[in-house]
């Protein structure tokens, strides 16, 4: 089971995500800030994508996708924001997908898929 890391300062979007991911079969953990995404980071979870959000209060998305990066590279990440997808990739260029969170959540379920069948391919 793909673990799924959804990082947003706004409660109702991390549990609208993290209902739909759950009834997809995915485990997934939720985090409010950068400082909780990094904690279950620092805990060892397994975390195989983060759903990052750019605008959060105290750490930015930017800062925490740079510690993913460096410490937790292994962890894809789709930035989901409500910036448009041109500035999502300015702020964060080394994302694997990019999400307007104002776009159908079906529309993000295939960005995870073919995350996921990316790696599953490049394994093989």
């Amino acid at each position: 089971m793909k673990t799924i890391l959804i990082v947003d300062d706004q409660t109702r979007i991390r549990q609208i995500l993290g209902r739909v991911l759950m009834n997809e079969g995915f485990h997934v953990i939720k985090a409010k800030d950068a400082m909780q995404a990094q904690q279950v980071l620092k805990e060892g979870k397994k975390v195989d994508l983060m759903l990052l959000d750019i605008n959060m209060p105290q750490v930015q998305g930017d800062t925490l996708y740079d510690v993913v990066q460096a410490f937790h590279y292994r962890t894809k990440v789709i930035v989901c924001s409500v910036l448009p997808m041109d500035e999502q990739s300015k702020k964060i260029p080394g994302a694997v997908d990019y999400y307007d969170k104002t776009d159908d959540l079906s529309i993000l379920l295939k960005k995870i898929e073919e995350v996921f069948k990316k790696e599953e391919n490049a394994v093989m």
